[in-house]
């Protein structure tokens, strides 16, 4: 069964202030281990246009809710949002992948996540960009259960309340056989 990987919410990390240099050092390091596996990759861009858009209000309310601990002005969040997406950009060139970038019409409050009436078709435009006939890609109302199976898988390492935590890989599996992977 072929590979298929998405690299999505790159840009998560600029908000704990983590350097561009070190996320495109990531993004490399996943990019050349999937390819290395023949695995069909797409990167997503940021929001640039949305977050351009967000008023200073707005944006010091989200960091001291979502990243107290970040002192990281509007500015300069938009500034390296621009310099990381230049770079996934210069990416997607030299390794020959798609970079999907999603219409500003998505979002709505939330500056960062498309809006949820927009993901299945987000998710059909990710799937065309590896389908033959885009055409034929349907959604099929997915049972509750298995959306809630899908929320609740975890990627290989991450932080909870600043404790490491791990997960083996591959984490999930759906009925027909296919293995979800979340890095």
């Amino acid at each position: 069964m072929p590979i298929t990987a998405w690299i999505t919410d790159i840009g998560n990390d600029l908000a704990y202030e983590v350097a561009v240099e070190t996320i495109v050092e990531w993004i490399s390091g996943c990019v050349e281990r999937l390819q290395e596996l023949d695995a069909r990759v797409t990167l997503t861009d940021l929001p640039i246009a949305v977050l351009r858009d967000v008023s200073e209000s707005k944006f010091l309310l989200l960091r001291s809710l979502l990243f107290p601990g970040s002192r990281l002005q509007l500015s300069e969040l938009i500034a390296r949002s621009e310099a990381l997406s230049c770079a996934l950009q210069e990416l997607g060139k030299t390794r020959n992948i798609p970079v999907f970038t999603a219409p500003t019409q998505w979002y709505g409050w939330d500056p960062i996540h498309p809006r949820a009436r927009h993901h299945v078709t987000m998710w059909r435009e990710l799937l065309a960009l590896f389908a033959n006939q885009p055409n034929h890609l349907q959604h099929v109302g997915d049972p509750w259960w298995q959306r809630t199976y899908l929320r609740l898988l975890r990627p290989e390492s991450w932080r909870h309340y600043s404790v490491p935590r791990r997960a083996s890989q591959p984490n999930g599996r759906l009925l027909d056989g296919t293995t979800i992977s979340i890095f």
